[in-house]
């Protein structure tokens, strides 16, 4: 996928236009070089734009209210929260005001004007997956169905960030540890925690689910819990381990198919396995997160309800947070029962509201599909 950000005096957006081929090439080398100005493409909303007016509300109420960042960086370019919002606003308006959507695309064409990042293989090209909300079955207590807690943030988790000793860590993420007297050590990892009980009778179990469901919920990031009761718990992120995240498709190589290596292949497979044999494949990716139970769906890094369709993810220290952007990419359509289909060329805005812990680079963008098994039979193929 190819990326874009727009720039006028008064905003910035971002346009992903889709990848066809090449070779990953070096890192981009500092943030400050991550875009340059270019023609608009062509642009369409495959959502329609009406549909984009509340989420740009929800955004531009969120940056008000909360006062920060003071500016949104996009490359070299800077520009004030205050000007951006201003700008959203205008994004809305000319919707509004416009008597087709045709005619709202002609106007934020002439209006603002487009930025492609470095991205991965060549500039704007980027990788597009896709992520969901999960709604899963689990229950109070342990049983032999439900028998994976998971886990609140523990008390014993500390969050470092090296920028606060040195400036030449301004782009690191932070670190998280633990301390273990007076020395800060590794936190555990996932196979500390639910092979070798880790965090076991401590108290910080929220709720028992399936192990399988409970991997994939920390993947996701958030989701719903539905209770025997008929209650629902929604669990939203909270913090995690700080290990490197392994996507643990990539040990599955030799023994999936590679049209079935996806999230829906993944777990078919793992299903058939040994529960110790499939828990020591899950292992094989030792990043772990933590949950708090929320009251609301699907919250982002930002704090914002994520949007269906609409939210992207991306790596903070190259896209700022609350950009509004264009994407297009291959949608797929599932058609039968194992989720295969045919794919289909599909334009949209989004809003960069998101991180995630495999979203690294320039060249990265995941999008919100949504909430369920629809938003997961669709987000499992996008690749």
């Amino acid at each position: 996928m190819r990326i874009f950000k727009f720039f006028s005096p008064a905003v910035f957006l971002a346009c992903l236009i889709l990848l066809q081929a090449g070779c990953a090439r070096a890192p981009v080398p500092i943030p400050e070089r991550t875009m340059r100005v270019v023609r608009a493409p062509v642009l369409a909303d495959d959502l329609g734009l009406t549909s984009l007016v509340e989420p740009l509300r929800m955004q531009i109420e969120f940056l008000r209210a909360r006062g920060k960042p003071a500016e949104l960086a996009f490359g070299a370019r800077h520009i004030s929260r205050e000007a951006y919002i201003s700008a959203l606003e205008r994004f809305v308006r000319i919707i509004l005001a416009a008597s087709s959507e045709d005619e709202a695309l002609r106007q934020i064409e002439s209006e603002f004007e487009f930025l492609e990042v470095y991205g991965d293989r060549r500039w704007g090209d980027v990788f597009v997956t896709s992520y969901y909300e999960p709604v899963i079955e689990g229950a109070l207590q342990e049983s032999e169905r439900f028998s994976q807690p998971l886990y609140r943030k523990p008390d014993d988790l500390v969050a470092l960030d090296l920028e606060k000793f040195s400036e030449k860590y301004r782009d690191d993420r932070k670190l998280r540890g633990r301390l273990a007297g007076k020395a800060l050590l590794p936190y555990y990892t996932r196979e500390d925690i639910d092979s070798k009980g880790a965090l076991k009778g401590r108290g910080l179990e929220i709720c028992w689910v399936d192990p399988f469901d409970a991997f994939f919920l920390q993947i996701q990031g958030s989701g719903t819990v539905s209770l025997p009761d008929g209650r629902e718990l929604k669990l939203n992120y909270a913090e995690k381990n700080g290990q490197p995240y392994e996507a643990i498709g990539k040990f599955l190589k030799d023994a999936v198919l590679p049209e079935k290596l996806n999230l829906q292949g993944i777990e078919e497979y793992l299903r058939t396995l040994p529960r110790e044999e499939a828990q020591a494949v899950l292992n094989r990716n030792p990043s772990y997160v933590f949950f708090e139970v929320g009251k609301q769906n699907a919250v982002t890094a930002m704090g914002i309800p994520a949007s269906a369709g609409r939210t992207i993810a991306t790596d903070r220290r190259f896209f700022p947070k609350g950009a509004l952007g264009f994407l297009t990419f291959e949608r797929p359509d599932a058609k039968d029962a194992e989720l295969r289909g045919e794919a289909s060329q599909v334009s949209r805005f989004v809003l960069d509201q998101d991180t995630g812990g495999a979203i690294t680079g320039a060249g990265r963008v995941d999008l919100f599909w949504g909430r369920g098994a629809e938003a997961r039979a669709q987000a499992g193929m996008m690749r």
